[in-house]
C-alpha cells in the first residue's frame, strides 16, 4: 500500500521547458513570428492527432488510477472511509467521490477484463 501523503512531484511534472524558435523553425517563418510576438512566450497547440490526455505524459493519471482503485478495493474490503480520508490525505467527499463514481468504476472493470 503506497503513502500519498508526504509525496513530492518529481521535477519533470513541475518544470515546464520550452524550445527556443530560432533553433526549430525556418528562418522566414521566425521572422514572421517576430513580426506578431517578438520577445513573448507562445504557446503552440499540438495538432489535433497528437495531442494526449491531462496527465499522460508526466504519469500523474496513471498513478491517481491506481491509487483510487487502491482506495476502492480497500474500500470494498471494509476499511471505513474516514479512516481512507486520513491514510491518502483526502477529503471524506474526495474519497466517496472516489469509491461511488461509476466513471471509474466502470474503467477499473474494464481494466480488470483486459
Amino acid at each position: 500500500m503506497s503513502d500519498h501523503r508526504n509525496r513530492l512531484p518529481d521535477s519533470q511534472t513541475v518544470r515546464r521547458t520550452y524550445r527556443n524558435a530560432a533553433d526549430c523553425l525556418p528562418p522566414e517563418l521566425l521572422r514572421e513570428l517576430q513580426r506578431y510576438a517578438g520577445g513573448e512566450t507562445l504557446y503552440v497547440p499540438a495538432p489535433a492527432d497528437r495531442k494526449i490526455g491531462w496527465g499522460e505524459r508526466s504519469g500523474l493519471r496513471a498513478e491517481l488510477q491506481a491509487r483510487n482503485a487502491e482506495i476502492r478495493a480497500l474500500h470494498r474490503e471494509g476499511v471505513p472511509i474516514d479512516e481512507l480520508a486520513d491514510r491518502y490525505a483526502l477529503s471524506v467527499e474526495r474519497i466517496r467521490r472516489i469509491c461511488y463514481s461509476r466513471a471509474e468504476r466502470e474503467e477499473e472493470t474494464v481494466e480488470r477484463r483486459r
